[in-house]
């Protein structure tokens, strides 16, 4: 949906663009277009989403009958604000996540999945369910639309005023007015391009912020922080938390970008332990997986682009509410650095420091041929005159085909970073307790279990997968990175899978929750299917060295 209204967003910018003047007006009429778009989509969202999303909505008289402990939380919230009675919904999949959308606090929608009634218990469901509400009781559908559309706005100025100087330019207008007015729309362009960045960002710390008031809410619905903070450990990281014996010896597993309880383009997974044979709670495990989101550098470089706190930061402003309600708060971290040390030692900034550039190495080379050619073009710093670089300048075109073979050859060696091999048998608790782990550095694992449930519940179009081993859960990246090779797996596969067992091999990575990005899944019913992300790359390191090849021949040729 959000690349839906950024395609039409650049096509009617596009337009405006190419047939608008560069005079105040033509800025007018397109910040009009973009308030245009803004209002359209925030009026036709929830309607799209109750379209893709396969939602069951439930009659409130139903829902009170079903699941009488989360209408007297219902109830109270609706009485206690004097709001209408949100519409109701249950998502049929087992990857436990909750959202709610609508337009106002009057007309919300608030919907569970199967995984939020499976995994947790009614305490820590009610929790979830309050905290949505709290979403609901705060307007946050009108809030957050009103702060994104801040740096959107700030953008179109930017663009617009960019365009504008190429047009004011291509007039071939000499005149003093005109050159002044060229190097005004430059500085209102760059100033508006570092003020979108600016805005967005802090778009998203009061998207966090809105989390956190959602959170106290849940608090205050139920007197008691600790229910979300455990019901966050099995959602973000899945870890059993459960002070109800009797209610853990009926299992044998315990376990929307925005306004959900999790982000789902952020929320990679989630694993659980085992209730086991002892019946004890495993702090240990909890800090393990806490760990990386307190102390790994990642998890500050991804906290800084998400709508939601680290669940980490979130537990542990919970656990502070605990002093209010006059309770002890049941997620402790005070061993948290102990044992990320024993892992990964005092710091990890050299580890990040080093993943980024691995990350970044094909990129740095070609910025540096990109500098050099600058150089060369406008001789900036008059290079022409040192001896020893003459040669270089006097064949750029080998410098070029020299460059792209480097680059080739660091793609590979960032693809073998990236993708190493020496697979061995894991389960989901021995991957989610690593704190050595990063998008970029990986741990190669076979794993064993069965798919339960889709990426995103109940989107119908959503690729990915989830996946229970008999310790935890598990979010499986299928994504392959050609929208109609996704598109096509997402709509004939993924149905198909969804119940079966699977022994999966893949690489896990985290970034900022766990999860495992396949190369082959093996099903029961005998069928294999394999991702070729892998591969894909290297054909970047083909048309690399291809471009190597010709940039020879220029160099022949001249």
């Amino acid at each position: 949906m959000t690349t839906l209204f950024a395609l039409l967003y650049a096509f009617v910018f596009v337009i405006g663009v190419w047939f608008l003047p560069s005079s105040i007006w033509g800025l007018l009429i397109m910040i009009s277009i973009t308030i245009g778009m803004i209002l359209f989509q925030y009026a036709i969202s929830p309607l799209i989403v109750g379209w893709l999303y396969r939602i069951d909505w439930i009659p409130y008289e139903e829902f009170a009958s079903q699941y009488p402990h989360l209408a007297e939380s219902l109830d109270k919230v609706v009485a206690y604000n004097g709001i209408k009675m949100p519409r109701l919904g249950i998502v049929h999949d087992l990857n436990p996540n909750a959202f709610t959308f609508g337009w106002s606090k009057n007309s919300a929608r608030v919907v569970l999945t199967d995984g939020i009634l499976h995994y947790l218990n009614k305490k820590e469901q009610n929790a979830v369910f309050s905290h949505e509400l709290g979403h609901v009781v705060h307007s946050d559908f009108i809030l957050m639309t009103v702060v994104f559309a801040i740096p959107l706005l700030l953008l179109t100025v930017a663009r617009w005023a960019y365009y504008a100087s190429l047009f004011s330019r291509s007039s071939r207008s000499d005149s003093d007015e005109a050159s002044y007015l060229r190097l005004a729309l430059i500085a209102v362009a760059v100033l508006s391009y570092v003020s979108y960045y600016l805005s967005y960002l802090i778009s998203l710390i009061i998207s966090r912020i809105r989390e956190y008031y959602a959170d106290e809410h849940s608090a205050e619905v139920l007197q008691d922080p600790n229910a979300l903070a455990t019901g966050l450990v099995k959602i973000a990281y899945g870890l059993l938390v459960d002070g109800n014996v009797e209610e853990r010896k009926k299992s044998r597993v315990r376990g929307l970008r925005g306004l959900g309880i999790f982000d789902p383009s952020t929320a990679k997974g989630l694993g659980i332990i085992s209730v086991g044979t002892t019946q004890t709670l495993s702090m240990e495990a909890i800090q393990k997986a806490a760990a990386w989101d307190l102390y790994n550098p990642w998890a500050k470089y991804f906290q800084m682009f998400s709508t939601h706190p680290l669940p980490a930061k979130r537990i542990m402003r919970l656990n502070m509410l605990c002093e209010i309600y006059g309770i002890q708060p049941e997620i402790d971290f005070s061993d948290a650095k102990r044992l990320k040390e024993e892992q990964a030692g005092k710091s990890m900034w050299d580890e990040f420091l080093w993943d980024m550039f691995m990350k970044a190495l094909p990129t740095l080379v070609f910025i540096a041929l990109l500098g050099l050619t600058i150089v060369w073009i406008f001789d900036l710093a008059g290079f022409y005159n040192i001896a020893f670089l003459a040669p270089v300048y006097a064949n750029m075109w080998l410098v070029w085909a020299i460059g792209f073979y480097i680059i080739g050859f660091m793609s590979i060696l960032k693809t073998m970073y990236m993708y190493k091999g020496g697979f061995e048998d894991k389960t989901v608790v021995d991957l989610v307790t690593k704190v050595k782990v990063s998008p970029v550095r990986t741990i190669p694992a076979f794993l064993e279990g069965k798919i339960v449930g889709r990426g995103i519940p109940g989107y119908v179009f959503s690729e990915d997968m989830f996946f229970q081993d008999n310790t935890g859960l598990m979010y499986v990246d299928y994504r392959f990175g050609i929208g109609i090779v996704d598109l096509i797996f997402s709509l004939r596969t993924v149905k198909r899978l969804i119940g079966q067992n699977v022994r999966i091999k893949g690489w896990y990575r985290r970034g900022p929750s766990p999860y495992i990005q396949v190369d082959t899944i093996w099903s029961e019913s005998g069928t294999r299917h394999r991702n070729y992300a892998r591969a894909f790359r290297y054909v970047w390191v083909v048309i690399a060295f291809i471009l190597g090849v010709v940039c020879i021949y220029f160099w022949f040729q001249g």
